[in-house]
């Protein structure tokens, strides 16, 4: 009996090491996605601004708030072509161009 379990016991390692070695080989990662970012670098009166993005017709897409001088903006989910990002705060404004290609 004690042959038979040793058997099985060893049959059942290489049998698991083996669908590990094959869920391994397939890694299931989703592709690498091109990072569209845009490095927002605001004046220290700026803290606290709206920051709006238009994209090319004009319209609104989203609004953040501005909690410190930097923002990364990621457009990687928006389509191709040109934003404008409008930073507000009070009857101060700056405004940006970002193109995604």
């Amino acid at each position: 009996m004690k042959k038979l379990t040793t058997s099985l016991f060893v049959s059942f390692l290489i049998l698991s090491s083996s669908l590990y070695a094959t869920a391994e080989a397939i890694d299931l990662k989703e592709p690498p996605r091109q990072k569209s970012l845009f490095m927002l670098k605001a004046e220290k009166q700026f803290v606290g601004a709206q920051v709006e993005i238009y994209n090319a017709s004009g319209e609104l897409i989203t609004t953040q708030s501005l909690q410190k001088r930097k923002m990364v903006i990621d457009f990687g989910d928006a389509g191709l072509g040109l934003y404008t990002i409008k930073v507000v705060k009070g009857d101060s404004k700056q405004e940006f161009k970002y193109v995604k290609k």
